[in-house]
């Protein structure tokens, strides 16, 4: 039994001298399928299983991790762990969870038995018709990429202050990504589409819906061309805005202020975005639910960006108690990583009118339905970005022809003020969003 192990592990560790530790146990296997004209490209079915330990040996905290989950590897661990703690120089120690007093862990439910249950063959056949639909569509060429994931996880976190959770996930996701072509030879103009789901309820997966809007993605963008450089109203696609926000997650992370790597450093309780802004992090979102983080702290779901005023850095213990607050939860790591700090399920919170009357507010500008270039077009410290994009024009409150080749930029905390409008198309894209509309954005073109 895993809890064996564990028990054993810290009951070692307490007699070959250290004050306090906590082992870490995460276990998962992935399913993943992937069709090439119509038949099986790739299939792999992988497991993976490590521990972490640490603990405070001589004053000193202490690391160890293992993929070998046995009696025989307890004392290697910890001999391993005793040495580390030897050569760790840091002034400030990071410090095991000995529980707040109105600690209080959610109920969640975030494993799907029937997900589980779901067949290789039934995944297999999904991929395919996701494959053939998209196919079927006028002017596509060749699906480059399809397939079906699915993965799931389970965690164990036990030390010797009483800490003693476990967590068990799992997810599925459906992609196409489809190849168009129109006219002939080395005239031809080809573009690419894509579309995917992601999700726990595998009657919500419509593999034949994901392979046509791939297509129609495709087809969408014939005719692509440049627009004059200049400044414009944006309304910005959901996943799109989600993927840009992404990109800037360090600067409400309490160890980046902390080493002076956040603009927002110093303005807790200030206006820092438009009042249609509002970021959450959710890690006790529908489906999403983390009950606890990496280090045992109950999650809980906060505003980081209330109406525009910045409320609160994400925080674990260590970075809680160098600024004399109460962790928000958002530990992460796993069993071959430190602790660090991350966000769980962040989203913009949606407004309350669709993406086509967000369009219509715009009334002449862009929509921006791609960025390229995120991790290198970026910078997180300063906020300033330049992108390559793509989209289409907003005439007379109406999507028109498509964009192509033109380059966005801007700084990421001045876009934030110019939000005028949110929609109600929340999608997840790592981060979640719905579509914005941006009062005015730098655009280079012709």
């Amino acid at each position: 039994m895993i809890k064996d192990f564990a028990k054993k592990l810290l009951d070692t560790a307490v007699n070959k001298g250290f004050a306090d530790a906590e082992v870490f146990l995460s276990d998962g296997n992935s399913f993943s399928i992937q069709i090439l004209d119509g038949e099986i490209d790739k299939y792999q079915n992988s497991s993976s299983r490590g521990v972490s330990f640490r603990g405070t040996y001589n004053n000193k905290m202490g690391y160890a991790y293992s993929e070998w989950i046995d009696d025989g590897a307890i004392d290697i661990i910890i001999n391993e762990a005793m040495q580390n703690s030897e050569i760790l120089e840091e002034p400030e120690q990071d410090k095991l969870f000995t529980g707040f007093a109105d600690e209080k862990y959610p109920e969640v439910c975030s494993f799907s038995q029937d997900l589980q249950a779901i067949a290789v063959e039934e995944k297999i056949n999904a991929a395919l018709l996701m494959e053939k639909s998209a196919k079927s569509a006028e002017y596509i060429k060749a699906v480059d990429w399809c397939g079906v994931d699915y993965g799931e996880s389970s965690t164990l976190i036990m030390n010797t202050h009483g800490l003693n959770l476990e967590h068990k996930s799992n997810s599925a996701s459906g992609y196409a990504e489809a190849r168009a072509a129109k006219g002939e030879g080395t005239d031809a103009e080809t573009k690419v589409g894509g579309e995917w789901w992601e999700g726990k309820n595998w009657r919500e997966f419509d593999p034949e819906k994901i392979g046509g809007d791939a297509a129609r993605d495709a087809v969408s963008k014939f005719g692509a061309g440049q627009v004059k450089s200049g400044k414009y109203k944006i309304v910005m696609k959901n996943e799109t805005f989600a993927n840009l926000v992404g990109a800037y997650t360090s600067v409400i992370r309490a160890d980046s202020a902390q080493k002076g790597l956040s603009l927002l450093a110093g303005k807790l309780g200030e206006k820092i975005a438009s009042d249609k802004l509002t970021l959450i992090d959710a890690p006790v979102y529908p489906e999403k639910e983390q009950p606890f983080d990496s280090e045992g702290v109950a999650a809980y779901n906060k505003s980081v960006i209330e109406n525009g005023v910045f409320m609160t850095f994400l925080h674990n213990l260590k970075t809680a108690a160098k600024d004399g607050v109460k962790s928000t939860g958002n530990a992460s790591g796993g069993y071959r990583s430190p602790i660090k700090v991350s966000p769980k399920n962040l989203y913009v919170k949606p407004g309350n009118i669709s993406r086509g009357e967000l369009i219509k507010q715009a009334g002449e500008g862009l929509y921006i339905t791609d960025l390229s270039g995120l991790h290198s077009g970026t910078n997180s410290v300063s906020g300033d970005f330049s992108l390559l994009a793509e989209g289409f024009i907003i005439e007379n409150g109406a999507i028109t022809r498509p964009v192509e080749q033109i380059t966005v930029a801007g700084n990421f905390f001045d876009l934030i003020k110019n939000i005028s409008g949110v929609a109600d198309d929340l999608r997840w894209s790592g981060v979640g969003s719905p579509a914005v509309l941006i009062d005015e954005l730098n655009v280079a073109g012709e």
